[in-house]
């Protein structure tokens, strides 16, 4: 599945259910940090905000000011998260290739070059293909 593949560090195989099997524990595990994290927000934030309400500070101030607690909250709860489970760490993607390419980018017509001599199968292919 798309954007999945380094969390759970496994290669996309059609003919098995392991990535299937991954794959739902990640969304499961998605879902469930997805209502653990709302359900802290909506507690932080409004009790934060009542809070402030009662000492007598206005709405809009008051809503600002929760809305800071709380990003500073889930801020470390993450934090915390991350450092207690440190298989939920995103994978480090680096913007350079590790090596040569692996695989060869086709011209844009093979049979306009000339027939390859010396691989036998290269040129059953090419005469296949091109005659």
């Amino acid at each position: 599945m798309t954007g999945f593949g380094g969390y759970h560090r496994l290669t996309d195989n059609a003919d098995s259910f392991g990535t299937f099997f991954a794959n739902g524990f990640f969304i499961a595990t998605a879902i469930i940090s997805a209502a653990a994290g709302i359900t802290c927000g909506v507690l932080v934030g409004g009790l934060t905000e009542k809070m402030l309400r009662s000492l007598g500070m206005r709405g809009a101030w008051a809503v600002c000011m929760a809305t800071i607690v709380n990003a500073l909250v889930l801020w470390q709860l993450v934090g915390i998260v991350l450092t207690k489970y440190p298989g939920f760490r995103p994978p480090h993607i680096s913007a350079k290739p590790k090596g040569p390419p692996t695989h060869k980018i086709p011209s844009g017509n093979p049979c306009a070059q000339p027939p390859p001599a010396e691989n036998s199968k290269e040129r059953a292919n090419w005469d296949a293909e091109c005659r």
